[in-house]
């Protein structure tokens, strides 16, 4: 996952997060007097090509409006939205018992593949715990199709939450194989309950309107927000783990998102930095199994690993990485007091400040299984340090500025962040030229636009210098890297958003290692590099683009160590090409309309996109 040093602002989570790929009628449904319709879209899978789901795209990222299983499109939940995560008619195979990462902590993995009884087992999870399970039959169309259906999803029941298409089943020379060709899916687990008065992105919803029929599927009509001073205050949170029911932590919901105030350990809490913060990213009391040599992925390259169990002596020897990385690690007691079966991992340098509490992990217990140890963790905390960031006065947000920072001064004032509307004049956002992290290519340079606080790339085809770049065409930078990464042959090095690189063979008398670059479990590309050498792998198609490079990996060394054949590699640099996504004058981000693109002239000049506020009349 990624490990580069971006300032991800977080009052734009539902700001940038346009999907380019799911075009058609969804493209541009919030009109100019900022009235989000629900609209009908047909699912990408051919075989529910005559079916239809219900679609809003609020503020540039695309909902699902909740839908109960069997009613009509229009009975949809219009204030009731999850996110969409996939809708796609790709192909997929997946071998017995081998899981696909379907982005967010959801998976599906085939258990069991039934050749004779023409049938597959299938199981759905979320961040490893299990959801759902079907077997599906392939011997009729009709049967070919799994449709989980949940209940008590923000209060509704049967609500559908995803589809799969079993395609065929084949048996391959050495294994079983599902070939899976169509799945829909939606975040239910963050769904959200809007309710009239809720601000979003400096807009307040002003009324709810209910779908009536096929023609009329409702709508979510905001008006601007006043412009009078907007306050963000910090709160002290429980934790949800039962065991740290006596400790609070402080949060700010910064724009729609929770943020955690950086805050040294055995401080009282409202001497939290209220402005310095980061991402909450866990918290959590559901109870994780995990064997010997488990790892669990927490996203944004975090993970917590079960390095050994002793039983006899009743210890748990973990770690925490990230993005690979050794970060800390803790031999753990299950024997003695519940405060010592917690781990709290603090960590110097935070956003210059020292002994900051990043991680807390509760072990319940530990399991002799039939064939293995077993650890249960029962409580998790995670900020997203990597990516804290500092604050300062004058800092604009989603259109409006930082105005003052008021610091805790005890339990009943925690602190808090003001915000004014900023003014109408254009905002600027310029295409710089940005040196790679790697060493390796520290003579190369590519373009970067900081749009409203998140690195994005504008496009641009190899060989062309970078102020040719497509200014209007920009991926989000999922990582730019020169800390060093080591790969044993056949294992996998996620790269964040789905992307991952596997070192498919490692060939150390000849100094050689055979790479290859998947999406979502999906291939792209491979290569066969020796020691010293860069893969670009180039990809057509992008945004209507030739030959863009999308990611760039240096290999450093190949070596032997014990019995493993390992590849290390010092730099990497990706960007999530395939949710690229092309902008056009008039379209609104936010409180923001999009007034002019200017190409790139020369090195001096790459070009710009400029946005104006807008008006509140």
């Amino acid at each position: 996952m990624k490990k580069y040093k971006v300032i991800a602002l977080v009052a734009l989570t539902l700001l940038i997060s346009i999907t380019a790929n799911a075009g058609g009628a969804t493209d541009n449904n919030c009109s100019k007097d900022n009235i989000c319709n629900v609209v009908g879209t047909h699912y990408k899978c051919s075989t529910w090509s005559s079916e239809q789901y219900p679609v809003i795209d609020l503020f540039g990222e695309k909902n699902v409006p909740l839908l109960a299983n069997h009613c009509n499109i229009w009975n949809a939940h219009v204030n009731k939205l999850a996110r969409l995560i996939l809708d796609n008619n790709e192909t997929y195979t997946l071998k017995d018992g081998e899981k696909l990462d379907l982005g967010q902590g959801y998976a599906l993995e085939a258990k069991q593949i039934n050749i004779d009884g023409m049938k597959v087992w299938l199981e759905f999870t979320r961040d490893g715990k299990y959801v759902a399970d079907q077997i599906v039959s392939v011997n009729t169309d009709s049967n070919k199709t799994w449709t989980v259906a949940l209940d008590n999803i923000q209060g509704e029941n049967n609500i559908v939450v995803m589809k799969v298409y079993v395609n065929q089943l084949f048996a391959g020379a050495l294994d079983n194989i599902v070939q899976i060709e169509g799945i829909w899916l939606i975040d239910y687990a963050n769904a959200k309950t809007l309710n009239i008065g809720d601000e979003i992105e400096g807009f307040t919803l002003q009324q709810i309107i209910n779908g009536t029929n096929s023609s009329n599927l409702g709508s979510l009509i905001f008006k601007n927000a006043t412009e009078s001073p907007v306050s963000y205050n910090v709160v002290s949170t429980s934790y949800k783990c039962s065991n740290w029911s006596n400790e609070r932590y402080p949060v700010i919901d910064l724009f729609g998102e929770k943020n955690v105030p950086l805050l040294a350990n055995n401080d009282s809490i409202w001497q939290s930095h209220v402005d310095k913060l980061a991402r909450l990213m866990v918290d959590s009391n559901e109870t994780y199994a995990l064997k010997n040599g488990d790892k669990f992925d927490f996203g944004n390259g975090y993970s917590l690993k079960v390095r050994q169990i002793d039983i006899d002596s009743e210890k748990v020897w973990l770690e925490f990485t990230k993005d690979g990385q050794h970060i800390a690690d803790k031999n753990l007691s299950v024997n003695t007091s519940d405060e010592n079966k917690t781990w709290t991992v603090t960590l110097d340098n935070v956003q210059g400040e020292n002994n900051i509490v990043v991680m807390k992990v509760h072990v319940k217990q530990l399991f002799v299984g039939v064939e293995n140890c077993i650890v249960f963790v029962d409580g998790i905390w995670l900020i997203d340090y990597a990516n804290a960031r500092t604050l300062n006065i004058g800092d604009e947000i989603g259109g409006f500025t930082l105005q003052q920072i008021i610091n805790g001064t005890n339990s009943s004032n925690l602190g808090s962040l003001i915000f004014k509307n900023a003014t109408d004049s254009p905002v600027s956002c310029n295409v710089v030229s940005t040196s790679y992290e790697c060493n390796s290519w520290s003579n190369e340079r590519y373009p970067v636009i900081d749009f409203f606080g998140e690195k994005n790339v504008p496009l641009v085809a190899d060989c062309d210098p970078i102020w040719k770049c497509h200014v209007d065409k920009l991926a989000r930078l999922v990582l730019d890297s020169g800390d060093k990464f080591t790969l044993k042959a056949g294992s996998k090095l996620g790269l964040g958003q789905g992307y991952s690189i596997k070192a498919k063979q490692v060939d150390v008398a000849g100094k050689k290692v055979w790479l290859e670059f998947y999406k979502n479990g999906k291939y792209v590309d491979d290569t066969i590099l020796s020691t010293g050498e860069n893969w670009t792998c180039y990809l057509d198609k992008i945004q209507g683009e030739g030959n863009v490079p999308v990611l760039k990996v240096y290999v450093r060394n190949v070596y032997q160590s014990g019995n493993n054949s390992v590849v290390q590699i010092d730099g990497i640099w990706l960007i999530d090409y395939s949710n690229a996504r092309t902008l056009k004058i008039g379209d609104k981000i936010g409180g923001f309309t999009l007034e002019e693109i200017v190409s790139g002239v020369n090195k001096s000049n790459m070009g710009s996109l400029v946005f104006r506020k807008i008006s509140n009349s």
